[in-house]
């Protein structure tokens, strides 16, 4: 699998935070739930069940982790 790189985008329509990560792609949600992506809006971080509004900014960047 591969993570997604740093992707900024603009929210066109209300909806779910969680929603919204999955408007993304099937890896991007997969890679947000099991916690190795840092999720961003307004330059915040929020529960996925967040209320987004039109024009809300969200950065969906990977969590680099070592070992």
């Amino acid at each position: 699998m591969m993570y997604p790189s740093l992707t900024v985008r603009t929210v066109e329509s209300a909806t779910t935070l969680r929603e919204f990560v999955a408007g993304l792609g099937e890896d991007t949600l997969y890679a947000y739930d099991r916690k190795v992506l840092g999720v961003l809006v307004n330059g915040r971080r929020l529960w996925s069940s967040a209320r987004l509004s039109r024009g809300d900014v969200v950065a969906v960047f990977p969590i680099i982790t070592g070992g």
